[in-house]
């Protein structure tokens, strides 16, 4: 829901309560008045009626339509009182309510009751009029309001989502693009534009040096790292050295090796948070899984792994050729290096998913760290702890489903595409 549809569903629901509260004022008032006016139409015919009999007093009772004067024995003093009453209507033909007037008048003399009414305008009628009227001018008004209101959004706001479809394009990935947002009258979105212009440069400035200082970083400490690798190896083709001092040499090597590891796995993560994979194309997901596992025979074989394979012919995905097989590096390397010597590894790939069932140790952390950074089930394992955390990365990026599941040293990865 677009902001200037929630703006008139505001106002159309504030407008509904105004004349709500609105329509009972009314009510009330034109209560009032007509009351007031029926009143003073009565006091006016009294008045008439009261010259009359000044001119012409009645000796007995007179009777008129919608009056009648009584002649009095006594003196009284005047008085005046109204009241409701229900008086035969002669075309409706039933009973209709009456507002009446009873007064005592002193007139030459003699003491007279006047008694005088008049139709009433109903409630009801008033209360069926002022809602008429009152919806009649709702429904105008809620029709002006809806128009304007796509015509604001059209027109109006028009500018805004322009700014919107530049920001959309917009990417860090192509430093030579330049975000032009739309001209506006409207100096907010002036100012809007000005900010985000201002935003995006400073974004990509950043953004561009540290992606210079992370390859640069990445490829300086590469070298010295080779030249480590290199000096090592001379020391351990070396003929005076002991078994200790061998293995302290392995351990560096090793240790090396995993730094190596780590430098590239962190500058993977980078990319891919940066969406620098955009090269997508129809990968063939079967022939591709059947030759990573041709790959991975010989280690399978080495740790006497039972491999069951149901792999459909002909699964693709629309994807980028290196994240892909990363993926199913990574899996495969994690179901094999976790897996226990003599234990087993079962590989479904459908249409529509792709699961890795191998049997191994029960998990030493929560299966919810289990694809952050840096978390390993075992903490002495020789892995830099990011090869599941890349999966994740690569699943996110493509909005595959990823789930893990372990029941009696039998743990599963699923990812749905």
């Amino acid at each position: 829901m677009n902001l200037i549809v929630r703006i008139t569903i505001l106002f159309v629901l504030v407008s509904l309560v105004v004349f709500l509260i609105g329509g009972v004022i009314s009510y009330n008032i034109l209560m009032g008045e007509v009351n007031s006016e029926q009143e003073r139409f009565l006091m006016e015919r009294l008045d008439r009626m009261q010259l009359r009999l000044e001119r012409r007093p009645p000796n007995d009772t007179i009777k008129w339509t919608k009056m009648m004067v009584v002649p009095l024995d006594d003196n009284v003093e005047d008085r005046d009182s109204f009241s409701d009453t229900l008086v035969m209507h002669s075309q409706l033909e039933r009973l209709e309510p009456h507002l009446r007037l009873d007064a005592i008048r002193n007139i030459n003399g003699k003491s007279y009751q006047i008694s005088l009414y008049d139709i009433i305008v109903e409630a009801d009628d008033i209360r069926e009029g002022l809602t008429e009227s009152l919806v009649t001018m709702y429904l105008i008004l809620l029709a002006a309001v809806l128009i304007i209101g796509f015509l604001a959004s059209y027109y109006v706001l028009r500018p805004f989502n322009d700014t919107l479809t530049a920001i959309k394009s917009f990417s860090l990935t192509k430093p030579d693009q330049k975000i032009r947002f739309p001209e506006s009258n409207v100096v907010e979105f002036r100012r809007l534009n000005d900010f985000l212009t201002d935003m995006t440069n400073k974004v990509k400035s950043d953004y561009q040096s540290l992606k210079e200082f992370s390859e640069n970083a990445s490829h300086e400490i590469q070298t010295p790292i080779a030249i480590i690798q290199s000096k090592l190896e001379v020391l351990m083709d070396g003929d005076n050295l002991n078994e200790e001092q061998i293995q302290q040499l392995s351990f560096i090597q090793n240790t090396i090796k995993r730094l190596s590891h780590l430098g590239n796995a962190l500058s993977l993560i980078t990319k891919i948070d940066n969406r620098e994979f955009v090269d997508e194309a129809t990968i063939d997901l079967s022939a591709t899984l059947n030759q990573m596992l041709e790959e991975f025979k010989e280690l399978i074989e080495l740790k006497e792994i039972k491999r069951n394979d149901e792999i459909v012919h002909g699964v693709t995905v629309q994807a980028d050729r290196v994240l892909i097989e990363l993926l199913l590096t990574n899996l495969i390397n994690n179901a094999i290096r976790h897996n226990w010597e003599g234990g087993e590894l079962q590989i479904f790939l459908k249409s529509d998913h792709l699961k890795i069932i191998n049997t191994g140790p029960q998990l030493q952390i929560s299966p919810d760290e289990l694809f952050q950074r840096f978390k390993k089930s075992n903490q002495s394992a020789k892995s830099t702890g990011l090869g599941l955390a890349i999966v994740k990365k690569i699943c996110d990026f493509y909005d595959y489903d990823l789930s893990y599941d372990s029941q009696n040293e039998l743990h599963t990865i699923h990812i749905q595409f």
